[in-house]
């Protein structure tokens, strides 16, 4: 007989930004999170978390903890874990960070009670990947003076954000980074923050600096998601769906009509099971993808480590929620060198 869970146990954590994180939709200092866990009867533990963002306004901390409450699971043997995490998104599933949390959580403990990795469980394809840095939306000269740090700190790659609302300001920061950190390659992210056409002026005024641009991520607002090739053919630049990409029926729509050339996945968007999902449409279909995080702890991105190196299946990796906010002290599974996130070998 497989362990019984003993309960599941909702911590609400506040977790300071090392920075202001400002993006289109705002700004904030600290990021309320709740972490779950998952404690089986033998003393195996497994851990999720779910994460505020500015993206979901509607969506905080006292949701996720309602929603949560509502799914009883004491006394189910983790073995069932899967079929319990369909369980836990019929029930929380109005709340996808918090589902996809306590999901985690299910999966982590059960394959701890297994002796076998989350990473490993997932097909330990790599041991390592290579994240992206978010520079955020600040003025152009905290902008450049990020951007020479992260440099020198090894990334290759900086995700600058924008507001859309004030294009010269956008543009000088980019600038900015770009001249700070010559050698790395730039991602934008709109946040849905521009028009259409606001985003295809942007692209013209990006080429015409000849600024190594890899990839605009939303530009436009979620319900625009048409817009999207638009973008691409007259700003030639490829462009990336989030917040337009937050099911898996969102997914399966974008690539069905080839409106962007990458899809983001988050866990705290479509779950373990969903992100699955997205991966075997896109290399059905060819379509590249990126991972991503919201604001989660070092000990929350685990799930999306894992599921980033157990995989392969991600040509984009964006996580670096656990560099930008300060992480409670605790045992972490994956270890951080630069842009560098490597599988420990205990695992």
């Amino acid at each position: 007989m497989s362990p019984r869970i003993a309960a599941v146990e909702l911590i609400p954590w506040n977790l300071p930004m090392r920075r202001p994180f400002v993006t289109a939709h705002g700004s904030k200092k600290v990021s309320h999170n709740l972490r779950v866990v998952v404690h089986l009867e033998n003393g195996t533990h497994g851990y999720g978390e779910a994460s505020e963002s500015l993206a979901w306004p509607d969506e905080k901390r006292a949701d996720f903890t309602r929603a949560l409450l509502n799914v009883n699971l004491a006394g189910k043997e983790i073995q069932a874990a899967r079929r319990l995490s369909e369980k836990v998104w019929q029930t929380a599933g109005r709340h996808p960070a918090a589902a996809a949390a306590l999901e985690c959580a299910l999966l982590d403990a059960y394959t701890r009670s297994r002796g076998v990795s989350l990473w490993k469980w997932f097909g330990g394809k790599k041991r390592s990947v290579t994240t992206s840095l978010t520079i955020s939306a600040w003025p152009p000269r905290v902008a450049g003076q990020a951007a020479r740090q992260a440099a020198r700190r090894g990334f290759r790659r900086l995700k600058v954000k924008l507001t859309g609302k004030a294009p010269d300001a956008d543009l000088d920061r980019v600038l900015a980074v770009h001249r700070a950190a010559p050698k790395a390659m730039l991602w934008l992210d709109g946040n849905q923050g521009f028009t259409r056409e606001g985003a295809i002026r942007f692209c013209s005024r990006v080429r015409e600096r000849r600024l190594p641009v890899e990839l605009f991520e939303q530009p436009v607002p979620r319900g625009e998601w048409r817009g999207f090739r638009e973008i691409e053919r007259q700003g030639k630049i490829p462009v990336v769906a989030d917040e337009s990409a937050r099911t898996v029926s969102d997914a399966r729509r974008i690539i069905r009509k080839q409106a962007a050339s990458v899809i983001n996945v988050k866990l705290a968007k479509c779950g373990v099971a969903g992100a699955l999902e997205i991966i075997r449409l896109a290399k059905k279909t060819g379509t590249r993808l990126m991972i991503g995080c919201m604001a989660e702890s070092a000990a929350g991105l685990w799930p999306s480590v894992a599921l980033a190196c157990g995989t392969g299946a991600f040509h984009y990796i964006d996580l670096d929620s656990h560099l930008l906010v300060i992480s409670p002290p605790g045992p972490i599974d994956f270890e951080t060198r630069g842009g560098r996130l490597s599988v420990k070998n205990r695992t």
